[in-house]
């Protein structure tokens, strides 16, 4: 079963876990996704919060085939995200502004790039440490779960995070938004 499967089958039976899981796999990637389209943190958050919030509310779940969970969140975020485009332009327009129009691919290759950006400089890290970064600041797991997961003491988790925030610090200062995206 993968991760979506799993998921699903936990958000389907009503297990709030499942939503859990969701967010703590999809929010920084769909954050990112609608960033590229929206060009506002704070409102690619607000996109992304809100459609994880109508998925559950409204059991959108229920409609998608159980192997395409990624592919309807993206595009569940990039449709609302171009309304949100839409939004914007028209009240800009009214108010006697224009607004600047991202392209679609444009987008896309935007969140692309700065995905790849952040797995290059996550490479770039000890595997201890990239092991340890992703535990906690990706996959969200307490520090006792890492420490068990990866075999090693809490006080070794909190050593190496700290000095994998140092160094992913360093190595994406020309990105610090997501730096701050994925790691704050």
């Amino acid at each position: 079963m993968t991760i979506d499967q799993n998921i699903l089958e936990k958000i389907r039976k009503g297990d709030e876990k499942g939503l859990d899981l969701l967010f703590s796999r999809y929010y920084k990637p769909l954050v990112l996704f609608a960033n590229a389209y929206v060009n506002n943190i704070h409102t690619a958050e607000d996109v992304v919060q809100e459609q994880i919030i109508k998925f559950w509310n409204d059991q959108l779940y229920d409609k998608i085939p159980t192997n395409n969970l990624s592919t309807y969140l993206f595009a569940l975020v990039k449709n609302t995200s171009i309304n949100q485009i839409k939004k914007i332009d028209v009240l800009s327009k009214t108010a006697g502004f224009s607004h600047f129009d991202i392209a679609e691919e444009d987008a896309k290759k935007l969140a692309e790039e700065g995905i790849s950006i952040v797995k290059e400089a996550l490479a770039e890290l000890p595997i201890k440490t990239r092991l340890v970064v992703e535990s906690i600041m990706i996959q969200n797991l307490k520090y006792k779960e890492a420490a068990e997961e990866l075999g090693v003491s809490v006080n070794t988790i909190k050593t190496l995070l700290k000095s994998g925030l140092q160094k992913l610090k360093v190595s994406l200062e020309d990105h610090k938004d997501l730096f701050y995206l994925f790691f704050m």
